[in-house]
């Protein structure tokens, strides 16, 4: 199924998916708010976690594209005992990372309309539209409405900040970093996990770059692969420094106290674009930002589904569920939407809180993820000379180090400071 080399914007699907999968809760919540309460100083953080997950996030495509198969199968591959830790663990945090990013995007409704809801049956009728759209089965179609979506926010954000930055004192006190202790460990750990998004969006990846060569019947090359992520990674990685730099200049700067509620956040996170731009721009800067936060629900909510679908196809009957996988598909989407809601009416005690529950989520098995990936790309499933460089190799090995040493550090502040 490969093919000759393709134009650079015919290369660009899964890693733009990717880009709208990862600007939403990590983006527009935790780097606004790292901005708002430590002005750029926690900017080596946000680099340092995008750096660290990098090699993990892209092997993802790029296993896919060498061996036209998902980072799951590799997971199987390595023994029962490791695909189970990880079905479960995946399976576990999907539903909070679905239930988180409803809710702020409920939140953004809420906030450009004016109308209030309870938060549990606003997030069922936004995830009911969510899994309407999802099941016409049209990769092609949310690939497409992604890539529009994902470039006008991109330009709105570059803008917004070009604007903000001219008024800010570019002082190296905005620089400082807060002093070390269990409340900021826990934030920066809430800051980690999401940023820029949790490593299971490699997984995601794989699925989506066979999804597309099932779509188009090319499976694209490693060096393509590649391509097609690093423009995704760089547009998030740019968008959370951007949303750093508009929490410092916008809310650190003047003492806002920042909303604890879904929707008074989100409320105030329109008006750092309005008072900017002006208040002329509000429609417009609502209906992108409900679009934005739209297309990420819908990004997730599918890579997810397909994570889901692909642990059943290759630990559980790989035959039958293959013979109905729009089936067990749509299924799927129902299960994770339901158990999402259900999460969010036992557990939702507060918007911020419950955020910083599902980061923790997923900055602890960030680690797992980061390894398994190492070991699928070095395994005997990829041929050497589609295996990565040794400088990757060794960036890798770093990476899971890192991560390692945060989660540890984070459990030990959390069980014994």
């Amino acid at each position: 199924m490969k093919g000759k080399s393709s134009s650079f914007f015919s290369v660009l699907g899964p890693g733009i998916l990717y880009a709208a999968a990862a600007v939403g809760v990590s983006h527009l919540v935790q780097s606004t708010r790292a901005g708002a309460d430590y002005g750029l100083g926690l900017t080596f953080i946000i680099i340092l976690a995008c750096l660290v997950k990098y090699p993990a996030l892209r092997f993802g495509g790029e296993f896919a594209a060498a061996t036209g198969k998902s980072l799951i199968t590799s997971y199987r591959s390595a023994g029962r005992c490791v695909f189970g830790i990880y079905a479960l663990t995946a399976m576990f945090s999907m539903v909070f990372v679905v239930g988180a990013i409803a809710l702020f995007t409920l939140g953004l409704v809420q906030a450009a309309f004016g109308f209030s809801v309870d938060p549990v049956l606003g997030v069922s009728i936004l995830l009911f539209f969510c899994a309407l759209f999802l099941f016409s089965g049209h990769y092609s179609l949310l690939e497409k409405f992604t890539k529009y979506v994902v470039a006008c926010f991109s330009l709105l954000i570059f803008l917004t900040v070009i604007l903000v930055a001219r008024t800010m004192d570019w002082s190296l006190s905005l620089f400082t970093m807060p002093s070390i202790d269990s409340t900021v460990i826990l934030y920066v750990v809430a800051l980690i996990g999401f940023m820029p998004s949790p490593t299971d969006g490699s997984v995601m990846q794989s699925l989506w770059t066979c999804a597309r060569a099932e779509d188009t019947g090319k499976l694209p090359t490693p060096k393509e692969a590649r391509l097609d992520f690093n423009v995704g990674y760089v547009i998030s990685t740019l968008l959370a420094l951007c949303f750093l730099v508009l929490g410092t200049g916008l809310m650190n700067n003047t003492g806002v106290e920042i909303e604890v509620s879904n929707s008074g956040f989100s409320r105030q996170l329109m008006e750092l674009f309005t008072q900017t731009i002006g208040p002329w721009s509000f429609p417009l800067i609502a209906t992108i930002a409900i679009f934005v936060m739209f297309s990420t629900l819908l990004a997730v909510v599918d890579g997810v589904t397909r994570i889901l679908v692909g642990i059943l196809e290759v630990g559980y009957g790989r035959a039958e569920i293959k013979k109905s996988s729009k089936r067990f598909y749509n299924t799927s989407i129902v299960i994770i939407c339901v158990a999402a809601i259900i999460i969010l009416a036992t557990m939702l005690e507060s918007f911020a809180k419950f955020i910083d529950i599902t980061a923790v989520i997923v900055f602890v098995i960030s680690p797992i993820i980061a390894y398994l990936n190492h070991h699928a790309m070095w395994s005997d499933q990829v041929p050497i000379d589609m295996q990565p460089s040794l400088l990757m190799k060794i960036w890798s090995i770093c990476g899971i180090f890192i991560l390692t040493s945060f989660m540890l550090i984070y459990f030990y502040y959390r069980l014994f400071a």
